[in-house]
């Protein structure tokens, strides 16, 4: 039944032994192949026309052992891997919505909400770190410090901004009309 689903594959016409560029002859590729699609040693054999003891003298050979141990730790790399591909998905949404809560700096209505924007913006950051492992794939240490800073660096701006543009501070109840007043205006246009 499961030989009609896969098709045999004929061995190149380059004779039995002869072997692929990989340095693998036909026959281990085959079985290796059958091996990452997670197939046991018995339906290889069925598949390849192979001896049971043949298909594992060629998995045990490339590092694929066949058995309860065998399958225990391939679905642990398996679990593994994609937890890995979770937080690294998850790790690139906190990214995105730092994105969006930086923009949301600059428009805040009041000092309180530029603070509680400023505290979700640093939690999203740190939940990033954390997943991502603190350091991002090909990034070093000093690199991730040099964007922290600009970011720190960027936030300060846009404080300091306002407060220049306004002369008042910027978490003062003064700055808070005038953050109101201007989302006014911008909600009228």
């Amino acid at each position: 039944m499961a030989a009609d689903l896969i098709p045999i594959q004929p061995e190149p016409e380059r004779g039995g032994a002869a072997e692929l560029p990989d340095g693998l002859t036909y026959e281990e590729s085959q079985i290796l192949e059958y091996c990452r699609e997670g197939k046991g040693r018995n339906e290889i054999a069925n598949l390849t026309g192979l001896s049971t003891w043949k298909v594992s003298t060629v998995a045990a050979k490339h590092g694929h052992y066949f058995g309860r141990i065998g399958q225990f730790e391939l679905a642990a790399k398996k679990r593994v891997d994609e937890m890995r591909e979770r937080k690294h998905r998850l790790a690139m949404q906190l990214i995105d919505a730092a994105e969006l809560y930086t923009d949301a700096l600059t428009g805040v209505g009041t000092p309180k909400d530029g603070q509680l924007v400023a505290k979700a913006l640093r939690d999203i950051l740190e939940s990033h770190e954390l997943l991502s492992g603190a350091v991002a794939e090909g990034e070093s240490v000093e690199d991730a410090k040099d964007s922290l800073m600009d970011l720190r660096d960027t936030m300060r701006a846009v404080r300091d901004g306002f407060e220049s543009k306004y002369g008042v501070p910027f978490d003062s109840s003064e700055a808070a009309e005038i953050i109101k007043q201007e989302a006014n205006q911008d909600g009228e246009s």
